[in-house]
């Protein structure tokens, strides 16, 4: 027989591995836990018969044959002694009290689980009944040792009635087990799964969920949280763990120097922040050492509100065209302390944006670049303006206009999955003053808060604890 042993982290998915790999036919031998989840041992139903039928032709050549009217005998004393035990276990279980539904807060059993383990009763029943018809067409022999003040030949009549009483406890205890696969107790009985172990938290993962953080950066913040603690310290442990994995440059990235190209789509506000960010260095190191560069060539005007902060901060502006390549620009401006690189927002598959990525990759100059990432787009828009840019080796990353959104959470879940460093943020239109380092709790602080005032979920935060406040 062509035993199949699989090993599953759950019931419901040893069922699925089992009707994939072996078939919709398949018979279950054994199942039970082990570490990590549950065995089972399954097997084609055609092979396991035949497997069955071959012990039994091996069992009646190694031993002598019973009469007949033994062997049926000891058959139905021992078919009428497990019945009456696997009913006195049945009533025994469906007699214990059983916790409330809401209790049951470990349910591992979905419909799909459901769907399978009708599938293996109603397998179980159908050769039973099977079993019980073929029985039913031979005579019945009633056994000596079952009563010994009895004759030992009984009447046709009470043969037939202890046939039939066998059968009523056999369909009784069917019933039973149909009952008990409904029952809340059942259900939590069945292998528990590693997920489950975070059912008592789910207030917590909708928190999560509430600030906008990907699933699967929830499961990782509420992996092993300890499970005595109360809804609001573990609260207060997630968002911990939430500040700790949040990767940031933490301090003035600009007051390092060098050359600086700022990279993104269309509209998330890479000029405005060079503009902070230029305003900033000269109001501590002056305008002497400062340069601003621009390579969107491609709008009309577009560079004239670069070298319009050029006027007003009296520093140098440099355009990128067909006829000064940005190597040159560059090369021109190593005597500067700091340049700050404007670049055109476009889609990585365009023409124009492939060569302005080759350009930036080519320059013989070292050059940092950073992202600018507004926290007012989709997810959507915020992952794919990662996916045009990530080859070109991004040092950090900005977050834009987080005066404008409900939510941080799409940002900061790209910042922590893909690594990348946040180095500012801005949050309005005053030059220089909306703009601020990015601190580990103040991001935090301000997801709590902008997910509050938005109305996600209005009675879950408390605005007097410091770590809910923004700033």
């Amino acid at each position: 027989m062509k035993v199949k042993r699989i090993f599953a982290p759950d019931m419901r998915q040893a069922m699925r591995r089992v009707r994939d790999e072996i078939g919709a036919d398949a018979v279950i031998i054994s199942n039970h836990r082990v570490a990590g989840g549950v065995e089972v041992v399954a097997a084609k139903e055609e092979d396991y018969e035949m497997a069955q039928a071959e012990l039994k032709r091996s069992q009646k050549k190694t031993r002598p044959a019973p009469s007949p009217v033994s062997s049926q005998d000891d058959a139905l004393a021992a078919e009428l002694r497990r019945a009456k035990m696997r009913i006195a276990e049945a009533r025994r279980k469906a007699e214990q009290p059983q916790p409330e539904v809401s209790q049951v807060v470990n349910r591992q059993i979905d419909t799909e689980e459901d769907e399978d383990l009708r599938f293996i009763l109603q397998s179980l029943k159908t050769r039973q009944e099977e079993q019980a018809r073929k029985e039913h067409d031979h005579e019945p022999f009633i056994p000596d040792d079952l009563w010994s003040d009895q004759p030992k030949h009984q009447p046709r009549e009470e043969a037939d009635d202890l046939v039939k009483t066998m059968q009523q406890e056999i369909h009784q205890l069917r019933k039973l087990m149909e009952k008990q696969l409904h029952q809340p107790s059942y259900q939590s009985s069945l292998p528990v799964t590693p997920q489950s172990s975070y059912a008592s938290y789910s207030p917590i993962q909708q928190r999560l969920n509430d600030l906008g953080l990907s699933s699967g950066l929830i499961r990782q913040l509420t992996a092993s949280l300890e499970s005595e603690l109360s809804e609001e310290a573990a609260w207060k442990n997630v968002l911990s763990r939430f500040a700790d994995s949040l990767p940031v440059v933490g301090e003035e990235y600009i007051a390092r120097g060098g050359m600086i190209a700022f990279v993104g789509a269309t509209g998330v506000g890479k000029t405005t922040t060079i503009g902070k960010l230029a305003a900033r260095y000269v109001l501590q190191y002056g305008s002497s050492s400062l340069a601003l560069v621009t390579t969107d060539c491609y709008r009309i005007a577009a560079h004239e509100q670069l070298k319009t902060f050029g006027r007003i901060l009296d520093v140098p502006v440099r355009v990128v065209d067909e006829n000064h390549n940005l190597d040159e620009v560059l090369l021109s401006l190593r005597g500067k302390r700091l340049v700050l690189i404007d670049t055109a927002g476009m889609n990585a598959g365009d023409p124009e944006g492939i060569q302005q990525k080759q350009m930036l990759a080519s320059v013989s100059v070292r050059l940092k670049k950073l992202l600018v990432l507004s926290c007012s787009s989709q997810r959507q828009l915020i992952e794919k303006a990662w996916s045009n840019y990530q080859e070109l080796d991004l040092s950090a990353c900005v977050l834009t206009k987080l005066d404008e959104s409900g939510s941080l959470g799409d940002a900061l879940t790209l910042a922590i999955e893909k690594r990348l460093p946040v180095a500012y943020i801005t949050d309005g239109q005053k030059i220089p003053d909306d703009l601020i380092v990015a601190q580990r709790q103040d991001l935090v602080s301000r997801a709590v808060v902008a997910a509050q005032t938005s109305g996600a979920s209005d009675s879950n935060y408390d605005d007097t604890n410091p770590i809910f406040r923004a700033g």
